[in-house]
């Protein structure tokens, strides 16, 4: 957090989750393959739990950012395995970023809580529409 973040409040602002939420119980369920995720990262991590995937975004979105995604069967996926699987070029892979960003700046406004995943607190905006854009980014991709 920079400067101004520090001065005007930020990500430690943010409230908790409540435990009972939909979003809550989805990051619930998937509680092993997100701490083993989170406990890699040293950069901040902020969930989208969506219905059928926890979307993850790490750095700082929408400037600097990576994604991965994990579907409810333990693994993980992200860029990296989603270029190799897609044989994606270069430029279909910056379309693919550029997108993943509209999506978040789109949805900024959005409410986030936080919660704690394997002792590090993590960012969570439970949105149906930035879950819904996410989903036709990453899994409509050509």
């Amino acid at each position: 957090m920079g400067f101004f973040g520090k001065l005007f409040g930020g990500d430690n602002d943010l409230p908790p989750l409540d435990p009972a939420s939909p979003g809550a119980k989805r990051i619930e369920a998937q509680r092993p393959a997100l701490e083993a995720f989170v406990a890699k990262l040293h950069d901040p991590v902020e969930l989208i739990p969506a219905e059928k995937s926890i979307y993850a975004f790490i750095g700082r979105p929408p400037d600097r950012f990576g994604i991965a995604w994990f579907p409810g069967d333990g693994t993980e996926h992200n860029l990296k395995t989603l270029v190799k699987a897609k044989g994606l070029t270069v430029l279909q892979q910056n379309t693919l970023s550029s997108h993943l960003r509209k999506a978040y700046e789109k949805h900024a406004a959005e409410p986030r809580f936080s919660t704690t995943i394997g002792g590090k607190k993590v960012k969570v905006t439970p949105s149906t529409a930035l879950e819904l854009d996410l989903t036709k980014v990453i899994h409509e991709v050509d």
